[in-house]
């Protein structure tokens, strides 16, 4: 059994003018860092992702695999997962002192955790797996050597994705308030402030879109700059987006804490120690959609949507919307703090003007819909052959919805465009209906779907087909159309040429499998005939067989590599490996 000596956390203790501060509400605990290095972070706790909130803290491991990680407390093992996107290679420890640590991108795990989970593999004959570990039975030891950082599942780079959760509640709290030292000496920087028009006759520098200003740093930039005056109307809100730059580290990480201050009264406050995964979705409220679709930019905003129950997004009475007195001038403040308490502020006026006409050239700007969707309410769109049903509170806020259908000459499919601005919180169900020849076809039945067209491409939602119609859950609006898929799975070898002799330090087997869409279900390997581990990386779209030379054990053996996916189809090849 391998420990890490407790002694060495003293190399982290260089000289550091600011670091981590420990939140009082939470329990005091003994944890270690899970590394065994100074601790720097690609990504912060509750940054903003595609639709979720960042769980954990991302540190970085030199841009290379294989640092060691270990246990932060005493505990025991109580969930093992392994997929081929998502989190990769999973480890779930729960700790005495009543929470549990996450580990996700594992490289792999330590040898008594490997040996159990090889164990399992070979008995169930699949790679992929998600279980719970009886009580006891993979204890681990304060320092003990658990596995090695890496790059599985969906990740973008080797690092260590950590985590922190309440054991009880599973609600992920940010590791920093447990004591987690991050050198940081450097304030947040604020990037630019997006100025945006509340209701039909409010508008920014007179006009009625919304503005977004870069902030200026120098006379030879252009934007908005300290104490800066901008001319309204009516009513506004605000958007921000702004960074964090620890030490030794040059990403642009998220930030702790978030403050608006009018006239020196806040009216906007968000700060995320902590968050159920239930309510990961709402960062979707939290942010300018519209913005994010039309540019990427993902500015937090001031304005609290009708359906947004983010219960870390704080506002006055008026829901973070200012509003003004004829000609008023109001001083506007962001208080933007890292969780070393870097603080950064930044000051500018707003003064409104009296409003003037609308100018009729506007109209031609002005978005057109078909539906007007309310978020209190269920929603539904009927049309001959397909039926759009929303839940009540699938949205945040009242939505415009175009809805059209057009022929598809290509595929001679319908694409019923379904198209909004607005995000959604629970799924849009599609209702479609599907002529009687193909229901009645088993051959064609068993291959139909539902898929999101997006410019050429096609991605499966996936159906079901239930008497004459197929029905798909989709947690986004778009075009949609139904679709066979009758095209089998690629295997194609990569590190190797079937009945050729391999490599003599040649370690691995690889070959590439891949599906046009609706994406590989299942995969096994067989080494003459005997089922092997192969591992799925999904993203680079491998299966990777780690040579036994018990199982590949003969001067020229049988690779077998059977693939099918989600519709059913299935392929199967066999290569010659000889050995050299």
């Amino acid at each position: 059994m391998r420990f890490r000596n407790i002694i060495l956390l003293v190399i982290i203790l260089l000289p550091i003018t600011v670091l981590s501060q420990t939140n009082n509400n939470y329990s005091k605990t003994n944890f270690i860092p899970p590394v065994n290095i100074p601790i720097t972070t690609s990504g912060y706790f509750a940054e903003l992702r595609d639709n979720h909130f960042h769980s954990g803290i991302d540190i970085r491991i030199g841009e290379k695999e294989g640092l060691q990680v270990y246990s932060p407390e005493e505990g025991e093992v109580s969930r093992i997962k392994i997929q081929a996107f998502g989190g990769g290679k999973n480890l779930y420890i729960k700790h005495k002192n009543g929470y549990t640590t996450v580990y996700m991108h594992l490289q792999r795990y330590c040898y008594k955790i490997e040996e159990y989970i090889r164990k399992y593999q070979y008995e169930k004959q699949t790679y992929e797996f998600d279980i719970s570990v009886p009580k006891g039975e993979l204890r681990l030891q304060k320092g003990e050597l658990i596995g090695y950082a890496g790059n599985t599942g969906s990740s973008g780079g080797p690092h260590l994705h950590y985590e922190i959760r309440d054991t009880k509640t599973e609600h992920t709290i940010n590791p920093q308030n447990f004591g987690l030292l991050i050198q940081d000496t450097n304030p947040p920087e604020i990037h630019s402030i997006m100025i945006c028009p509340e209701g039909e006759y409010s508008k920014v520098e007179g006009e009625k879109w919304k503005k977004e200003y870069r902030i200026k740093r120098n006379e030879k930039e252009i934007g908005l700059k300290e104490n800066d005056t901008i001319l309204v109307t009516n009513e506004v809100y605000l958007g921000i987006i702004a960074f964090d730059k620890s030490e030794l580290s040059t990403g642009r990480n998220g930030l702790y804490s978030y403050k608006l201050i009018v006239d020196d009264k806040p009216i906007w406050d968000f700060k995320i120690d902590e968050f159920s995964f239930s309510d990961s979705r709402y960062v979707n409220a939290c942010i300018d959609y519209e913005q994010y679709i039309k540019t990427g930019n993902k500015y937090l905003i001031s304005k609290k949507l009708p359906n947004n129950l983010f219960p870390n997004f704080i506002t006055d009475k008026e829901n973070g919307i200012i509003d003004f007195e004829p000609n008023q001038v109001r001083k506007v403040v962001y208080e933007l703090k890292d969780f070393a308490g870097n603080t950064t502020t930044f000051q500018f006026f707003l003064q409104s003007t009296p409003p003037t006409p609308t100018i009729v050239h506007y109209q031609k700007y002005e978005n057109t819909y078909t539906h007007l969707f309310h978020w209190h309410t269920a929603n539904k769109i009927e049309d001959k052959d397909i039926k759009i049903t929303l839940p009540k509170n699938a949205l945040y806020d009242d939505a415009q919805v175009t809805y059209s259908k057009i022929q598809d000459t290509t595929n001679e499919s319908t694409i019923y465009n379904i198209n909004s601005l607005y995000p959604l919180h629970l799924s849009m169900t599609l209702q479609i209906h599907v002529p009687e020849s193909l229901i009645t076809n088993p051959q064609l039945s068993s291959k139909l779907l539902v898929a999101l067209l997006e410019g050429k491409h096609l991605y499966s939602i996936g159906g079901k087909i239930e008497g004459e119609s197929i029905i798909a859950k989709t947690n986004s609006f778009g075009s949609y159309l139904i679709t066979f898929d009758t095209i089998v799975p690629t295997i194609e070898p990569k590190n190797f040429v079937s009945s050729r002799k391999i490599h003599s330090s040649q370690d691995t087997i690889t070959v590439i499998i891949k599906d046009d869409l609706s994406g590989i279900a299942k995969y096994n390997g067989y080494i003459n005939d005997k089922w092997v581990l192969m591992e799925y990386d999904g993203k680079s779209s491998t299966l990777i067989y780690n040579i036994n030379k018990s199982e590949l054990n003969l001067q020229e053996n049988k690779l077998k590599v059977i693939v099918s996916d989600k519709a059913g189809n299935t392929t199967e090849k066999v290569f010659d490996i000889i050995l050299p």
